[in-house]
């Protein structure tokens, strides 16, 4: 069996066209319930990702209550395909958590103020419960 390892693929976690290896190391990760070191933490830190499977793991994997994290989480538990995913984000964050995060985001702060990763999160975290809640 092969081992995947974010630290020893950082070039291939932030390269912006690797979906798919991005995705494998991810899936890894989640499914053998790895732990992330620090070095991990920070790679994960800086990935920009849309795809919502991915920002959901990288949600679980780093487990911070963050409001930028909790939008992860939220983004994860709505996954229909991957229902690891979905249970273990759903188990990380509860209402009044995501209630906070969405203030923070969508009233408090300045939109031209995010990042470029926040503005991802935070288009992608729309995406995912408006289209989910019609």
């Amino acid at each position: 069996m092969k081992t995947y390892s974010i630290e020893n693929s950082e070039r291939t976690v932030l390269r912006p066209n690797s979906e798919f290896e991005r995705r494998i190391i991810f899936q890894y990760y989640l499914d053998n319930d790895i732990k992330i070191n620090s070095k991990e933490k920070e790679i994960l830190l800086k990935t920009d990702v849309s795809e919502h499977e991915s920002i959901g793991i990288i949600g679980c994997l780093l487990n911070d209550s963050t409001h930028l994290n909790t939008l992860r989480l939220a983004i994860g538990s709505k996954n229909l395909s991957n229902k690891k995913l979905s249970n273990l984000a759903s188990s990380l964050f509860n209402a009044k958590e995501l209630e906070k995060a969405d203030t923070v985001y969508f009233v408090e702060k300045n939109v031209d103020d995010l990042s470029r990763i926040e503005n991802i999160i935070t288009s992608e975290y729309l995406a995912a419960f408006y289209s989910f809640n019609r």
